[in-house]
């Protein structure tokens, strides 16, 4: 039995890679890699003990139960992290998410991959500002790190599929197509993949939250964050001086 693990932050870029997972497992295992799930609960993982083939598992943060028996099957676990004040920011813009909601999964999500990094087995940290999700080169990185041998062609190809533009006429095609799920009134989603039409019409702007969030919040996201930002390496900004001067429909505040 193996499995493989994709334990991302929210908004950093973890649905790309557990696709990259998916396609290089097609590849070393063929139809043994043909299990594959998102997981929230321990219920969600019901047969990951089964030996008779690889299973690729997608999670954000789960509770200790899911965790533990994700864990006795001695993963690989590919973690994929981002500037938490930029997680944030898309959470908003691209899921219509307010600012406390997006902030407290963020911060859950990243002190959950914080801690899998530390005590769990040696996993490969994926940084959403090194844009790996935009050169083949990312793809040969997770398939070195699971243990399967690609050919620079069989890189390309896989990553050819999911470029952004691929991902993009992908999602275009979700609403109606088979395996295709609602997510709310105006979300719908792919069970396989778990791509979502959320996903579409993203840039990848990194440093967005320098010019979407109001003075006060990044402290805000710090405050939650902190230790995740100094484990991961994002430098944390400095607080707002007082007489920072904040124009609001017309009229100007004094923070």
């Amino acid at each position: 039995m193996t499995v493989f693990w994709c334990a991302g932050g929210y908004a950093s870029g973890s649905t790309w890679a557990y696709n990259i997972m998916r396609a290089v497992a097609a590849v070393g295992f063929g139809e043994r890699a043909r299990t594959s799930r998102f997981a929230q609960n321990k219920a969600d993982l019901a047969g990951i003990e089964d030996a008779a083939g690889l299973h690729v598992v997608k999670t954000y943060d789960v509770p200790a139960d899911a965790a533990g028996l994700l864990l006795a099957q001695a993963p690989r676990v590919v973690v994929t992290v981002r500037d938490p004040r930029d997680a944030v920011t898309s959470l908003m813009r691209f899921q219509g998410d307010g600012f406390e909601k997006a902030c407290k999964a963020v911060a859950k999500s990243n002190w959950f991959a914080a801690r899998l990094v530390e005590k769990g087995p040696e996993a490969l940290v994926l940084r959403f500002e090194d844009r790996f999700t935009e050169d083949a080169a990312g793809v040969m990185r997770i398939a070195d790190y699971l243990g399967i041998a690609l050919t620079p062609g069989a890189a390309a190809a896989i990553f050819a599929a999911h470029r952004r533009e691929a991902v993009e006429r992908f999602i275009a095609k979700l609403p109606g197509a088979p395996g295709t799920r609602p997510n709310g009134p105006e979300d719908w989603f792919d069970v396989a993949t778990q791509w979502h039409r959320h996903h579409a019409g993203r840039d990848g702007e990194i440093g967005r939250w320098k010019r979407l969030l109001l003075p006060g919040q990044p402290n805000a996201i710090e405050a939650e964050c902190g230790v995740f930002m100094d484990r991961f390496g994002y430098q944390r900004a400095p607080l707002h001086q007082p007489g920072y001067a904040l124009k609001v429909g017309g009229f100007t505040l004094d923070i």
